[in-house]
């Protein structure tokens, strides 16, 4: 695992990392709350301190920022690949880079329903129960971090078991 980003400071504590861990297993803040025994509101003030530290208002990208800098353990693959079309692979990278599905849609100067239909599938395709899941299955999959060879900008071609 690469040592923590140096440039974020200060570093995210324990609880910031647990409430984080929880919404990258695709917890909603409510259950990640009930795991760690404190209320939603305390999950949420965590969720607003993580991302005025990685610079990210959106959870998916607070997710894959903090694989990235060491925040969190990144996730182990599976055993089994799936296919994303092209639609989706945009949608993944634009969630990973903190973009919300309105700025993906405006980027790839798509209609945002269809947008946003891309997206639900790519939740069930990924088998996540939300954009910061999806970021972790992602992960999981090759489709995001180092072992593809990219930054999560552009193409993702990598597929599981590729990498």
């Amino acid at each position: 695992m690469p040592a923590p980003d140096e440039t974020i400071s200060p570093p995210l504590s324990s609880q910031e990392r647990e409430a984080l861990l929880g919404i990258s297993q695709g917890r909603t803040t409510a259950e990640a709350a009930c795991d760690m025994g404190v209320s939603d509101s305390t999950v949420k003030t965590y969720i607003l301190r993580i991302g005025g530290k990685l610079g990210t208002s959106e959870r998916a990208g607070m997710v894959d920022l903090a694989y990235r800098h060491g925040h969190l353990d990144v996730p182990g693959p599976v055993d089994y690949g799936v296919e994303l079309p092209e639609e989706q692979r945009t949608i993944l990278a634009g969630l990973a880079g903190g973009e919300t599905v309105e700025e993906i849609a405006a980027g790839a100067k798509r209609p945002l329903d269809d947008v946003r239909k891309d997206a639900r599938r790519l939740l069930r395709t990924l088998g996540a129960s939300s954009a910061a899941h999806a970021i972790t299955r992602g992960w999981q999959f090759r489709f995001l971090g180092p072992a593809t060879g990219r930054d999560n900008s552009g193409d993702v071609v990598a597929m599981a078991g590729q990498a």
